[in-house]
């Protein structure tokens, strides 16, 4: 399905309510789309939300109810699983693009760590859980070990292995900003070494900037 997405991103309202307070989220728990409730829940869709009975009497319903209710039990199964999930953790379903837009930008938010810090404690040498999951709850970087084939478990594994010059791009702003500065400080002292230039710039790219980045974590 790529309707999810696609109304996500075109500022439609993913929380919509029908007439007795039916949402995207509901219909899909309903009709037992798992692939469907993940896409909509990893643009934030609401899983509890007000329900009027055929009585008219105001109820709130959650999305686990209705695929209990129609026998979907791999949906309440991963509602369950995924209650602490934040967008980065839907490996299954992101894109590409999506993948690489919330390792650059504000994925961090999610797990109440920008404080001038990078997401990148999920790597393996110090897997992060957020504060407020249970212990249990699994790290972006552990479901994509468990998904490896995936596109955005690639990217993820990729992002949580030390910077390099092929993982530039998946790092926030500000770790981007500091790469491109070291990056020119060594180009321009390779400058002055006229016949050395080639061979400084390998050593400064490959070993020197790795080394200078790993310590801004």
């Amino acid at each position: 399905s790529t309707w999810p997405p696609c109304v996500a991103t075109s500022g439609a309202r993913i929380n919509a309510r029908a007439a007795r307070g039916a949402t995207p989220m509901f219909a899909s728990c309903q009709e037992g789309h798992l692939r469907v409730v993940m896409l909509l829940s990893s643009y934030g869709a609401a899983r509890t939300g007000r329900w009027t009975s055929e009585n008219g009497e105001q109820l709130t319903k959650r999305a686990a109810m209705f695929a209990t209710d129609h026998g979907h039990d791999e949906v309440v199964r991963w509602l369950e699983a995924s209650a602490s999930y934040s967008p980065l953790h839907h490996v299954q379903v992101l894109t590409e693009r999506r993948t690489v837009e919330l390792l650059r930008g504000d994925a961090c938010a999610s797990y109440n760590l920008r404080s001038g810090r990078s997401i990148r404690p999920m790597r393996p040498r110090a897997p992060f859980r957020p504060p407020c999951a249970p212990p249990r709850t699994e790290t972006p970087y552990e479901l994509a070990l468990a998904w490896p084939n995936l596109p955005a478990s690639q990217l993820i594994l990729a992002a949580a292995s030390p910077w390099s010059p092929a993982s530039h791009r998946l790092w926030e702003p500000w770790y981007r900003e500091r790469a491109t500065v070291l990056c020119t400080i060594g180009y321009k002292l390779a400058y002055r070494l006229k016949r050395e230039e080639h061979s400084f710039v390998d050593v400064w790219v490959s070993h020197v900037l790795p080394k200078a980045m790993a310590e801004s974590v």
